[in-house]
């Protein structure tokens, strides 16, 4: 795999509790094409974020992007065991998926505005006061309830094709993967407290009732990109804008409410 240009990352998100950029690793520049690029670049971030003061290794950013990076993973595992009905379509949106991560979360030279859903997290990855579980299903939120759609949709243009009954299940088996996952990793995230706290009724309904709502919210963007490819102009950049806001609403409470 090519890896292409690479540019020094200095981070110059922080906002409300700025403090002085830090300089940061290398990652490539150029947008990733295939699976191995996006967990290159991946890890790349993963080691950046972690640089990040006063966290580091529990900065919000490195949070999501560990979850991330683990689903990303397994993504990549299933479809070199063919377990996938189009290899072509589970790839292409991995990567459109991955390019919308990285445009909102790296440094912008094209001026626009990082998206607001993002902002959400961007903004207070730093706090102490919010946990891991917290970070990381803010990044969810953001990348699922706003990301996805559009994603999905760049990746039915870029194939030229509507999606079919393969396309469908395929999207669906990544339902399956974040299910499989999704118990290891809130206990990756949770502190010690909360471990001690977890058990019975209290563990099942925090796993069960994350998987339904990640099904759910993948549901939602499944429909919404339906809805998306119907509009353009200004009726386009406004429902965008919507999605955005509405997606940015949700990140907020979730960062507000302390998640078992």
């Amino acid at each position: 795999m090519t890896r292409g240009p690479v540019v020094t990352v200095t981070d110059q998100r922080q906002t409300g509790n700025a403090g002085p950029s830090v300089p940061l690793l290398t990652m490539p520049s150029d947008p990733p094409v295939d699976v191995p690029g996006v967990l290159a670049r991946l890890d790349a971030l993963q080691d950046i974020a972690e640089q990040h003061p006063p966290r580091y290794g529990e900065d919000g950013l490195a949070c999501f992007n560990y979850l991330y990076r683990e689903i990303t993973t397994e993504v990549w595992e299933q479809i070199q065991k063919n377990e996938f009905r189009s290899r072509e379509f589970i790839t292409r949106l991995d990567v459109e998926f991955a390019k919308r991560y990285f445009a909102a979360v790296l440094p912008r030279t094209d001026g626009r505005p990082v998206p607001e859903s993002w902002q959400v997290l961007l903004e207070r990855r730093s706090e102490p006061e919010i946990n891991r579980i917290q970070f990381a299903v803010a990044g969810v939120n953001a990348h699922v309830d706003f990301d996805l759609a559009f994603a999905l949709l760049s990746t039915c243009r870029a194939l030229g094709r509507p999606f079919g009954e393969d396309e469908r299940a395929d999207y669906n088996r990544i339902n399956q993967i974040f299910a499989s996952h999704m118990r290891a990793l809130r206990r990756h995230f949770e502190d010690w407290w909360m471990r001690v706290l977890d058990g019975g009724l209290l563990a099942l309904a925090a796993d069960e009732g994350g998987e339904l709502a990640v099904i759910v919210a993948r549901d939602a963007a499944w429909n919404r990109a339906k809805r998306l490819a119907g509009l353009t102009g200004r009726d386009f950049e406004v429902e965008s804008a919507e999605i955005d806001h509405r997606a940015a609403i949700v990140g907020r409470v979730l960062l507000e409410v302390p998640l078992l």
